[in-house]
């Protein structure tokens, strides 16, 4: 009987060894595809998102030497920060403080009413109340900062997305008056000048959305241009060509500086042009890589590294520094009732040695880079073969 009970034993320590076996292989194959699947669920969007910046970080060069050749980026401008006077009278967008009633940029009633510049020329309003030595002390400053000397302080960790951000719609009303003012004075080019710098400051808050304010703030001037009969022959505003080519690519800056973006083509968007959008595209870009660095940083070790190596080169303000040393991050809770949505439980739940290229993945895929603006700019034509342009 002994024997029999040991072939017993041997064959069923046989089928649990296979039995186990077969386990493992199911348990593999399951992860295997699991992770097939998820890969399958953002891989070929970023993919495509790669290969677009790739293939268009050449037209992304040309565009902004473009426009880095305007005027407007070469006038000289004193060095200094507009933040601590500038920060004092704006008006913050909630949770920020209002506007303090002794600010220069208070509007009396009849001038709060929306506008365009063309509707304001026509129906000629009232300025007599209006006083614009505050734009002239501001050309005492080449940037704003609106990260520090501000009357309030932050939430910490410091979230861009939901941050209180200066009102730039005062600067845009404003604009409209002292315009309108120069033309009526015969002093068009001292209201231009005005503008284009109230423009210049709002471009240098290295903030997408001070760059479009900017682009705005121009626009007003080329508006103010065209209405006039016989404007200055010296007075050469900013094309309607240059507006859309900073439009487009500033917008896409954001996208080069993208962890999702080649290290090698990041770099070469960055440097070339003048660079006049680089620290735009850093700030951009970085509130989202450091927003995803817990989860994405495995992932994206060349493209953390090169945004760090960033750091080391500085821009005119403080935001991008502030970015990286106090910005939120995906693992911090989010305020209750804030406007940013929390990390949802599951997702909490997940072992993030595992999932977080997963979940790096989706939210990159959702939020990537987009560049249609720039690809939409109208292209010059190719030289005919044989011509001047063409021939060595």
């Amino acid at each position: 009987m002994r024997p029999s009970v040991q072939r017993v034993r041997g064959s069923v320590s046989r089928v649990l060894v296979w039995v186990i076996s077969i386990l493992v292989v199911l348990v593999v194959v399951a992860l295997v595809g699991f992770d097939l699947f998820m890969r399958s669920q953002y891989e070929p969007t970023l993919e495509a998102q790669r290969q677009d910046l790739i293939t268009h970080v050449d037209l992304f060069c040309r565009e902004q030497a473009t426009l880095a050749a305007d005027p407007w980026f070469h006038a000289p401008r004193p060095q200094g920060d507009a933040g601590p006077v500038l920060n004092a009278w704006v008006h913050w967008e909630s949770p920020g403080p209002a506007m303090p009633a002794d600010s220069p940029l208070q509007l009396p009633a009849h001038l709060k009413e929306k506008k365009t510049l063309e509707e304001w020329f026509a129906a000629d309003p009232d300025l007599s109340s209006l006083r614009f030595d505050w734009m002239r002390e501001l050309q005492r400053f080449d940037r704003w900062d609106i990260a520090r000397n501000l009357p309030f302080r932050h939430a910490e960790p410091y979230n861009m997305m939901t941050a209180p951000v200066p009102n730039f719609i005062a600067l845009l009303e404003w604009s409209k008056f002292r315009l309108l003012h120069g033309v009526r004075t015969g002093q068009p080019l001292e209201a231009a000048r005005d503008v284009r710098h109230l423009a210049w400051l709002s471009y240098r808050t290295d903030t997408i959305l001070g760059a479009m304010i900017g682009n705005a703030l121009l626009g007003q001037e080329r508006k103010a241009h065209a209405l006039m009969q016989q404007p200055p022959s010296e007075w050469t505003p900013m094309s309607q060509a240059q507006g859309d080519r900073m439009r487009a690519v500033f917008w896409a800056s954001t996208s080069f500086s993208s962890i999702v973006a080649p290290v090698d083509v990041a770099r070469k968007a960055r440097g070339c042009g003048s660079a006049i959008t680089r620290c735009t595209g850093l700030v951009e870009a970085s509130n989202s890589a450091r927003y995803l660095q817990p989860v994405a940083e495995p992932s994206y070790r060349a493209a953390y590294a090169e945004l760090q190596k960033e750091l080391a080169t500085a821009c005119p303000t403080s935001m991008l520094t502030m970015l990286w040393e106090r910005g939120v991050t995906i693992d911090d809770r989010q305020p209750t009732g804030g406007a940013m949505p929390d990390e949802p439980t599951w997702m909490r739940g997940l072992p993030r040695r595992h999932a977080s290229k997963y979940i790096a993945g989706t939210l990159l895929a959702i939020g990537g880079p987009n560049i249609d603006l720039l690809k939409k700019l109208p292209q010059a034509p190719a030289a005919a073969p044989g011509s001047a342009e063409t021939r060595p």
